[in-house]
């Protein structure tokens, strides 16, 4: 590795990382290779499932064809080892005496059986950041339940208020519970790290993925708290803003009125075209309308106005 206080240093140039993670961790474990960690990836004897993952690249040697794992595994270096052996256990053990971090993502408690927790291995590396991801948490009722990305969209209230009122509770395309589980660590083993610096300790990161996806709602649980009101399924209509796309003359535009300027300006470009109805009222001038009953009114406007351009000319 670069020397920390070269040129060539990232801001994670010197921190060298232990990643036992799957599918939940993996995407962590590239975020900390990315700013320049040692993330050593540690592999089941035969090489880790996601080798297996496609699409593949032709012409590539057997379980180095994945695009799936390349892309999740980018900046790491690899080594396969069997910790279901006295061996393997103690080798990890050393290497983990050697690391700043842990990254695993095993079921709550599997590792200490193992005498890999947390608790085993501070003793030897007391500055140690031990981070674990789990469906649920390392507490509570749900923390032996496994769960999939489309369980932890589910379970963490996603799914519920992402789709339109007449229709079934949506997932977004891709593994993005696991990612935003992934980015969750991240943000937590960087806090850690900071807390070290001044402490010399290390701390353990408790990531659950249904609190992650919790945290993605748009505030519905804060609304909840201030208001008791239940978020629904809403469509475009997104807290004070519209993320949507419309049809327009030639195909479809997207328009987002993600300020109070945005919206304003909006309503200006439409009432220059005489388009604007009467959205230049007063009532209107808060963009928070939008989640109201008068949201299918704003709309209608909207997509009267986008049918009369094309893409080229609102763009």
């Amino acid at each position: 590795m670069p020397d920390p206080s070269s040129e060539e240093a990232q801001p994670l140039t010197g921190i060298r990382v232990i990643d036992l993670s799957g599918d939940l961790g993996v995407y962590c474990g590239k975020l900390l290779a990315d700013v320049g960690a040692d993330v050593i990836k540690v592999e089941v004897p035969g090489g880790d499932p996601m080798r297996r993952i496609g699409p593949f690249v032709s012409g590539a040697e057997p379980l180095e064809n994945s695009l799936y794992w390349r892309h999740y595994n980018t900046n790491k270096r690899s080594i396969t080892l069997n910790i279901e052996t006295s061996q393997g256990t103690s080798i990890l053990r050393r290497l983990a005496s050697t690391a700043d971090v842990v990254l695993e993502s095993f079921a709550p408690g599997y590792l200490a059986t193992k005498g890999l927790g947390y608790g085993d291995l501070e003793i030897v590396n007391p500055g140690l950041v031990y981070a674990s991801l789990t469906p649920f948490g390392q507490t509570g009722p749900y923390r032996d339940y496994k769960a999939s990305d489309l369980v932890g969209f589910a379970m963490g209230g996603y799914m519920y208020v992402t789709g339109w009122p007449d229709t079934p509770p949506n997932k977004l395309w891709g593994l993005q519970a696991y990612q935003t589980t992934s980015n969750r660590a991240f943000i937590g083993i960087l806090i850690a790290l900071y807390h070290r610096q001044s402490t010399e300790q290390g701390q353990y990161v408790d990531v659950s993925m249904q609190e992650a996806v919790a945290t993605t709602t748009e505030h519905v649980n804060t609304a909840y708290n201030y208001t008791g009101e239940n978020a629904v399924r809403c469509g475009f209509r997104h807290g004070g803003q519209f993320i949507a796309t419309w049809r327009c003359k030639d195909g479809y535009v997207s328009i987002t009125t993600n300020t109070a300027k945005a919206w304003d300006d909006l309503r200006a470009w439409m009432d220059r075209e005489g388009m604007a109805g009467d959205l230049m009222d007063e009532q209107y001038n808060d963009r928070f309308i939008l989640r109201g009953d008068s949201g299918a009114h704003i709309e209608k406007l909207i997509e009267a106005w986008t049918l009369t351009h094309t893409k080229a000319g609102d763009y």
